[in-house]
């Protein structure tokens, strides 16, 4: 209750500035856009090739800041979502000053945080065992529920045919293999679009339309397709 109270109007109040500011997370986008080209360009030693590494302290100093900025991007992804998502259902101009002169949503920019907001999410997936980590989450929560509310009847029941700690420890290795198994098949689609979206010679044009089409739609109320193209 004293969450709700104090704080829910505060974070309503939020999420509706983030529908109405499209246009500025477009501009984000081109700046995580712009880690994704010095951390890839980095780690590969070159922008369209894999070098082998050769890296300074200095480096790998550079590789953190831009690594932290990168995976920052999980936040701004979700909140690009939001934006692109109800800019699209509720037919939201992406600025204040956008909706000043054409009182719609702008469809590809809608698109465009969708998008690269589902990129953006996935792309520290790509160094993380993500299907391994959710298996390991089901199959303890699974355990830790069965062992709660499974009655003791049933427990000597079981004890009849089987240990049941022996029994809960099949039940957990199979449930992280099966989760793991499943979650690996369905990741691997937006994983492969956030690789292709991350390396460097896309995230350059996903930067340059970042920077432009942010500074359109926020600072001049006009989109590149819509009026411009």
């Amino acid at each position: 209750m004293l969450y709700q109270a104090e704080y829910w109007p505060y974070v309503v109040g939020f999420f509706n500035w983030v529908s109405e500011s499209a246009g500025i997370f477009v501009l984000i986008s081109g700046v995580i856009a712009l880690t994704w080209v010095g951390f890839e360009g980095k780690r590969r030693g070159s922008l369209f090739r894999r070098k082998a590494d050769s890296e300074s302290t200095l480096s790998k100093g550079l590789r953190i800041i831009l690594r932290v900025i990168s995976y920052s991007g999980v936040i701004v992804g979700i909140l690009n979502i939001w934006a692109g998502a109800m800019g699209l259902i509720l037919d939201i101009p992406p600025s204040f000053k956008y909706g000043d002169i054409t009182p719609h949503a702008d469809h590809f920019t809608c698109i465009f945080l969708i998008v690269v907001g589902i990129a953006m999410f996935f792309k520290p997936v790509n160094d993380l065992p993500l299907s391994s980590i959710l298996g390991l989450i089901a199959a303890s929560a699974t355990v830790f529920i069965l062992a709660l509310l499974v009655p003791d009847s049933v427990v000597a029941f079981i004890a009849g045919w089987i240990n049941p700690k022996l029994l809960l420890i099949i039940i957990f290795i199979i449930i992280t293999a099966l989760v793991a198994f499943i979650a690996k098949f369905f990741i691997k689609i937006p994983q492969a679009i956030s690789k292709f979206l991350s390396w460097p010679p896309v995230a350059f044009v996903i930067m340059v339309f970042g920077f432009v089409q942010g500074i359109l739609l926020w600072g001049f109320g006009i989109s590149i397709f819509a009026n411009i193209l």
